[in-house]
């Protein structure tokens, strides 16, 4: 599985990775309570507890900032994940591990907030939305594809398309909860996201699953 790193400047990485994760966590955090237009550098500098040259000397500008907090949270949700975990050849167990972490994402307060900002910067920050796409969704969409090639592969799924199949995963896992959920309206029980991931990937594998190999 591919484990692309957050967007960060060439010009180098903090010396301690937690100070790194110190940066993720106070620019996320400003992000979320003050909107990306009212965000300063200065200000992620300040919470961060680092320089703001440290902070300009490992992301360009406060657009790569964003994207890569976006990349961090959602590499984040995988990170766990060892190769055995994943199987290939048992695609079941392996896809019913994506999805309940797809949705603990989807459900996180902060991941919600933040889908309420980019609605909220549509028509005004485009090109921060396309980082945010990038970064986040398709980020994550990539990721289900690198192991739907992989089980089809070992012959264990039989996909045609895998872009496709993939958008179909991630999509059965949303739906009316999600829209509940971003809306302010609740969220449903730990049981019913379950029942969800269990009913979602047998339908998947029932679709796509060996017994529709030719």
């Amino acid at each position: 599985m591919s484990k692309d790193q957050p967007a960060i400047a060439k010009r180098g990485r903090p010396r301690d990775p937690k100070r790194l994760q110190k940066i993720f966590e106070a620019a996320s955090q400003q992000f979320l309570e003050h909107g990306y237009d009212r965000v300063s550098m200065d200000a992620v500098a300040s919470a961060a507890g680092v320089s703001k040259m440290t902070l300009y000397n490992n992301f360009a500008s406060k657009d790569a900032l964003f994207e890569a907090c976006v990349a961090y949270r959602t590499t984040g949700i995988f990170a766990g994940f060892s190769d055995d975990m994943l199987d290939p050849k048992h695609p079941t167990e392996a896809l019913t591990l994506i999805a309940q972490q797809f949705i603990s994402l989807m459900r996180a307060d902060d991941v919600i907030r933040i889908h309420r900002v980019m609605f909220g910067l549509a028509t005004t920050h485009p090109d921060i939305c396309a980082r945010f796409y990038s970064a986040g969704p398709e980020h994550v969409n990539l990721y289900v594809q690198d192991y739907l090639k992989a089980a089809v592969a070992a012959g264990s799924l039989a996909i045609s398309h895998i872009s496709q199949a993939a958008d179909q995963f991630l999509a059965l896992n949303l739906g009316r909860s999600h829209l509940k959920a971003t809306m302010g309206l609740g969220k449903p029980s730990a049981e019913a996201d379950a029942l969800l991931v269990h009913e979602n990937v047998a339908m998947f594998i029932a679709r796509y699953g060996k017994q529709n190999l030719s």
